[in-house]
């Protein structure tokens, strides 16, 4: 369902969706935000004389980080945890799980000293959190809050369960309670200008993915909704909807055999007068104007929706070379099976996982030593399993596809394969003999900062735009960002729990990649990520103990 703006004004967003796709020259042409001056947002949201509640301390151990897959699941059908009531302890740990401070950097050199369980551009972190209790959760009353990760506390925005407004606008059944995850542009508009909606919508889908790793841990089955009736979203969180809005709502239920029933669109549109209004008021330090990324405000207004969309065809959004069986889809004797022996259940922690993951440090340069392929194995083999979305009533594959450079990695020759998944057993496939070399260059001379040929391996995350233009229109180009944002949580986070750094990096020439994999105009490249192992350096990083 694409609201009458979306439709007058889906050519702003295809414009724009080829403009962050041509690389970084343009955010270097609009100028940039000073960090550390008067231009520099508060790290965290946090609200004025509203009631806040203290969070326990969070849960050292919460369980696998595979629940969450379904291949995982079925070879293990009898251990799978279940939640029955989301009580202060569980909604503890899945809020510092998914999105609290995990370490602080210390030191003259911090320069981005608070880190959380997600990835984010110069740590600048513009999701902010919310939960809504469709239900009292031990002394907490049933109410919408947003979550503080500094203090670990939740502040109570709107008392009362979730509106049957909220359910219905978006298609959500609300039986424990939503997640809310929104983007609060201002936190990295004011550098990054426009290329920050490319950064947010990233950021929502790693931390969506990670309330998904989270959820599934502690017993609960979570959806992802990505299309819902943006102003009543956001009317009932309090947001403006311009400087901030609802980018991912995730319905929140006990783990059970069968899902909850998809909510179908409303027979008429709701209005955000059904719910009262509320204007919380937070701290604000940057005055900079937002009409210094006006088009980033301009894509976003052409993408709001008056309501849950329609299923979509999950096979338009993959080449046809990747509904093909594996081996007839690879290059001679290029099959890499990724389905090997891993630990049993309880066997990858989810809390250490997360307490591991990096990005290698402000100037990674990976250990020359070869990374050992089963390692390779265990960061990739479930990066594309079904996501429950609002996509299809199934869970379905992540619209996206992954292809790997490998370099350093014992056990697999240098060269780039694809990443199936679906139609058997994970695998990477060969593809046939192409000249990376100069790829892995234009990637050390875009992000200096990072040393790609010594990386064990590169992961390149694509998505059809055109697809994502038709099935979604303007709404495509975050619902696909946020797609590939949920597989590249998946790998980091895999990664770290087998020892490696996972970098994520916007800088490469997007025209070298598709040359590379072999891509039509539809096919880009949305994600880069480079896995290796980090070498010590002098960062002091301590986590933070509760």
């Amino acid at each position: 369902m694409r609201s009458a703006t979306a439709g007058q004004q889906g050519s702003v967003g295809l414009r724009f969706w080829w403009r962050t796709f041509e690389g970084v020259q343009d955010l270097f042409a609009e100028g940039h935000g000073e960090e550390g001056g008067p231009d520099d947002p508060l790290p965290v949201k946090t609200y004025r004389g509203l009631p806040r509640h203290a969070l326990p301390e969070p849960a050292r151990r919460i369980g696998d980080a595979r629940w969450s897959f379904a291949a995982f699941r079925d070879a293990h059908p009898q251990g799978a945890p279940t939640l029955g009531v989301l009580d202060r302890r569980a909604l503890s740990a899945l809020l510092y799980w998914t999105y609290g401070i995990g370490r602080i950097e210390l030191g003259p050199h911090a320069v981005w000293p608070y880190h959380r369980m997600v990835a984010s551009a110069r740590c600048f972190h513009p999701v902010e959190l919310y939960v809504w209790l469709a239900r009292p959760a031990g002394e907490l009353p049933a109410g919408c809050y947003h979550y503080h990760p500094a203090h670990h506390s939740l502040t109570l925005l709107r008392a009362g369960g979730v509106p049957d407004a909220v359910r219905i606008g978006a298609g959500v059944d609300a039986e424990a309670g939503l997640l809310v995850a929104s983007a609060w542009f201002r936190k990295t508009a004011f550098r990054y200008r426009d290329y920050a909606y490319r950064l947010c919508a990233q950021e929502a889908g790693m931390t969506a993915g990670n309330a998904l790793l989270a959820g599934a841990a502690l017993g609960l089955r979570a959806r992802v909704h990505h299309r819902f009736d943006d102003a009543v979203v956001n009317r009932a969180l309090g947001l403006d909807g311009r400087e901030e809005t609802a980018f991912a709502v995730l319905d929140l239920a006990p783990a059970r055999e069968t899902a909850p029933a998809r909510v179908g669109p409303p027979q008429q549109p709701l209005g955000p007068y059904e719910l009262p209004d509320i204007q919380p008021v937070h701290v604000r330090t940057s005055r900079t104007s937002d009409g210094a990324w006006s088009g980033l405000t301009a894509l976003d207004l052409a993408a709001r929706l008056a309501g849950p969309g329609a299923p979509v065809a999950p096979d338009d959004f993959r080449p046809p070379d990747d509904l093909r069986p594996p081996v007839e889809a690879a290059a001679p004797g290029g099959v890499l099976g990724l389905a090997g022996p891993e630990p049993g259940a309880g066997g990858v922690e989810l809390a250490a996982a997360l307490r591991a993951r990096d990005s290698g440090g402000r100037m990674f340069l990976p250990d020359a030593r070869p990374v050992a392929f089963t390692r390779l194995a265990s960061a990739l083999r479930y990066a594309l399993e079904p996501v429950s979305s609002d996509h299809t009533e199934a869970p379905c594959r992540p619209l996206v596809g992954a292809y790997v450079l490998v370099l350093g990695t014992d056990g697999a020759s240098p060269g780039l394969y694809r990443l199936a998944a679906g139609t058997g057993p994970p695998a990477l496939l060969r593809l046939p003999a192409r000249d990376w070399r100069a790829v892995v260059g234009m990637l050390c001379d875009r992000t200096p900062a990072v040393n790609a040929a010594k990386a064990g391996a590169v992961v390149f995350l694509t998505a059809d735009r055109l697809a994502g233009d038709r099935w979604f229109g303007a709404r495509g180009y975050r619902v696909l960002h946020q797609e590939a944002g949920i597989v590249a949580q998946r790998v980091s986070v895999l990664a770290a729990a087998a020892g490696l750094s996972a970098r994520i990096t916007n800088g490469y020439h997007d025209g070298m990649v598709r040359d590379l994999i072999g891509l039509d105009a539809a096919q880009v490249p949305v994600f880069t990520l480079i896995l290796g192992r980090r070498r010590p350096t002098a960062q002091y990083e301590p986590e933070l103990i509760w």
